[in-house]
């Protein structure tokens, strides 16, 4: 399965070759114009950084999850994936597993650039806690690859709900902190904001900054990926069984 999906990701590589170079500047310009502008509101921190990375990792599972079901179910592939011998929810995380490295391996350099460029000593990147920021990071993966099922799985029964996974994607980057923090949000924001599955990983990160107790929001944090990862694939599972019955043809 894990050569399979390597063989796919090198030939959409080729085929698609411009379109990812054209995600990649668009990624480049996005992250360095909201740090850029976040540096203009208030001070430039190394965790204000780190929190766009991070949301475009944990973002990672809510849109390609998304999107592969929504074209594989549109284009009649996906019943060919419901025939392998492993059970979807596993090919989908295998092919995530694979999303991830490929975002490393352009994100690693473009983040030491970036902060390099926006004034971060090599101190400030040798005494942070990565160590928490890798935990932090995975325990925040989990939750989302529940947010992904759950997702995926109602693109099975409503094909037409593709534009919502974009919006809630964009709804996290602006509401969750990883641009403005959560105090400087309006009051009646706030307690919106500390819900979304995104809030807990970004505020665990600043506190790892500026020395925080960041062990009580991690905590807080793998509670909610648990609950989100064990609701969404059971959620899944529940609309493949209904997309199965009716049939995929069925699915608008």
């Amino acid at each position: 399965m894990w050569r399979a999906e390597w063989l796919r990701f090198w030939a959409e590589l080729k085929f698609y070759r411009q379109m990812w170079i054209g995600n990649l500047i668009n990624q480049v310009l996005i992250t360095a114009g909201f740090f850029w502008v976040v540096s203009l509101l208030s001070q430039a921190t190394l965790s204000g950084l780190l929190a766009l990375f991070f949301w475009q990792y944990v973002s990672i599972p809510l849109s390609k999850i998304s999107t592969d079901i929504w074209e594989e179910s549109t284009s009649g592939a996906f019943e060919q994936m419901y025939l392998h011998a492993a059970q979807p929810a596993l090919v989908l995380v295998v092919r995530l597993l694979n999303y991830l490295v490929q975002q490393t391996v352009v994100a690693l350099p473009l983040f030491l650039g970036m902060a390099l460029l926006f004034g971060f000593s090599l101190t400030d990147l040798l005494s942070y806690n990565w160590g928490g920021m890798l935990l932090t990071l995975g325990v925040s993966l989990a939750g989302f690859v529940g947010l992904g099922l759950a997702m995926g799985g109602i693109l099975l029964i409503y094909r037409n709900a593709i534009g919502y996974a974009n919006a809630l994607e964009y709804l996290l980057l602006f509401l969750s902190g990883a641009v403005v923090p959560l105090g400087q949000l309006p009051a009646f924001i706030q307690p919106l904001a500390w819900g979304l599955p995104l809030s807990l990983g970004i505020e665990t990160i600043r506190r790892l900054e500026n020395g925080g107790q960041w062990e009580l929001t991690l905590m807080a944090l793998v509670v909610q990926s648990v609950f989100m990862l064990v609701l969404g694939l059971a959620l899944f599972n529940r609309c493949l069984r209904r997309a199965l019955r009716r049939g995929f043809a069925m699915s608008r």
